[in-house]
This record gives C-alpha cells, structure tokens and sequence, in this order.
C-alpha cells in the first residue's frame, strides 16, 4: 500500500509542500530516561517568548502531518511545538515491555516535552528575557487521549 502511495504524484506533492512549509523550523529530539535514552523527534517553531502550543497528532500520524496546524497557529503569533509520538514519524518504535503500559509511556513522554519546555523557558528567565505563558497542549485522536 505504501508503495502505491508513493507512485501518487498527489501524495508526493502533499509530503513535499508540507516539508517546504515547515522548513524555517528547528527539527530536534526531547530525551528522557527511562532505562534507556529515548529521543522523542520534534519540531519547534515560531517565537521564542510567545505563547505556546503543544500539538500531538492521531494514530499513524507524525508531526509533519500537523503543518497545516502549525501553519496556522504560527501566522497567529504562536510557538508550536509539534512531537513524534513514540512509535511515529522520527522517534523510535515501542520496546515490546512499554506496550503493556503504553498509555503510561504516553503520558510520561509528554511530561518530557512539558519539561524540557519549562528547562527552556527558566534559562530565559535568568538571563533576563521574557518568559511565556505555560503551554497549551492540544491533541487530536490518540493524542488527546
């Protein structure tokens, strides 16, 4: 199936603008421990010191699919920060021993995004700069469960 998606020029045509719309932001990794280091792709973009947007896409999405999202929220002033969810886009797979408590995973990788944004937003406060709002997480299908 994926295969014959790619021989779509549509499908093609779709990666290839939402890559081109999202390529003014900064692509990079939440870690967290968690036995093993884990890196949790994400993209950042818009202000630093603006309000932010945490979004988290559905089931079989990825940050990439949310452009539109980002797009939108971006021309209005605001920080996104969009995150792979584990086992999506450029984050790693789930180990089989995190499926029993998937949920649970879910949830403490976003504590790990949560908290890496609050790191950020604390290293601006000391050198004087402003500091936004705390986020907002916005989630759609599986990540707003």
């Amino acid at each position: 199936m994926v295969w014959s998606r790619l021989k779509d020029s549509t499908f093609i045509l779709g990666v290839l603008c939402s890559l081109v719309s999202l390529m003014g932001s900064a692509y990079g990794a939440v870690t967290r421990q968690d036995g093993a280091m884990t890196s949790l792709a994400r993209i950042v973009t818009g202000p630093d010191d603006a309000p932010t947007l945490v979004l988290l896409h559905g089931i079989t999405g990825s940050a990439v699919s949310l452009a539109e999202a980002i797009d939108h929220w971006v021309g209005r002033g605001y920080r996104v920060v969009a995150v792979d969810a584990r086992g999506h886009g450029l984050s790693p797979r789930w180990e089989p021993a995190q499926l029993e408590r998937a949920g649970e995973v879910l949830v403490e990788d976003l504590i790990a995004v949560l908290e890496d944004l609050e790191v950020a937003s604390r290293g601006r406060a000391a050198l004087g700069l402003p500091t936004p709002p705390a986020p907002v997480v916005i989630g759609h299908s599986m990540g707003a469960a």
